[in-house]
């Protein structure tokens, strides 16, 4: 586990050292979530995708799920499932 103690600066300002930003994928002027966790702040990386993430309705989930298990019986007969 790797561990470092830093300095807590005016309004709260720390600074995170650049092994953990480099391991991390910590990027200058990039997003990272916070939260409190059993007395514990969590800092994690927030990945932005370059496109646009497009949620499904349930209808449209249920009907991909019955397509997926209708090609893998077929892939299965064919024996290559």
């Amino acid at each position: 586990m790797s561990e470092a103690i830093v300095k807590i600066q005016n309004k709260g300002l720390v600074t995170i050292p650049k092994s953990f930003r480099d391991d991390l994928g910590l990027e200058e002027s990039g997003l990272a979530r916070i939260r409190k966790e059993k007395g514990r702040l969590v800092i994690e990386p927030v990945r932005i995708y370059p496109y646009s993430v497009r949620s499904y309705k349930d209808k449209e989930i249920e009907k991909f799920i019955k397509l997926d298990k209708k090609e893998a019986k077929i892939l299965k007969e064919k024996g290559l499932l």
